[in-house]
């Protein structure tokens, strides 16, 4: 069984794409921090999503996964190819990480900048400088793009898309 991974900066509508999707009994639905967390036993981020150990993160991840295929369960994974640390820095994640999760695809989602600052604010009360949130959604596109054309992944780009056009992309 293949996993699909579902890519995107923070408050960009990961989740709330991937719920209803789950919903239909083909998938079993969890971001990669939910599984990390579970793996680790404790957060390993900060409130404002920092992380403090990238490495050890996903080599929980990757564990995670591989427990959950095991069981013959295929994964809806939302995630990030980019995390900030706890620095604020951006870290690029190799395709080394993403060649371990059994994927056959990656959805990448995008939506307009401002957008994404306003469900930042409204969820987690974090206010980012919009030209942060750009430079962030770009290394994520970038990296996205690098990582499936180094691992033969079929990407799929999606701009702030309704839920059915979420399913057509998952649908192949």
């Amino acid at each position: 069984m293949k996993n699909t991974f579902v890519a995107g900066v923070h408050a960009v509508g990961k989740t709330y794409l991937c719920k209803p999707a789950a919903e239909s009994g083909e998938w079993i639905h969890s971001s990669a921090s939910a599984l990390i967390k579970q793996e680790l036993g404790r957060e390993n981020w900060t409130d404002d999503k920092r992380v403090a150990d990238a490495d050890r993160n996903q080599q929980a991840l990757i564990a995670a996964v591989k427990r959950i295929n095991d069981d013959g369960k295929r994964l809806l994974l939302d995630g990030h190819f980019v995390l900030r640390g706890k620095n604020d820095e951006l870290i690029r994640l190799g395709a080394d990480v993403f060649a371990d999760l059994n994927l056959e695809a990656v959805i990448l989602i995008v939506a307009p900048v401002r957008l994404i600052a306003e469900r930042l604010h409204a969820r987690d009360g974090v206010a980012r400088i919009e030209s942060d949130i750009e430079a962030f959604q770009d290394a994520e596109r970038r990296q996205a793009e690098m990582v499936c054309a180094e691992l033969g992944l079929r990407l799929v780009v999606l701009d702030a898309p309704t839920e059915q056009a979420f399913l057509d992309a998952l649908a192949g």
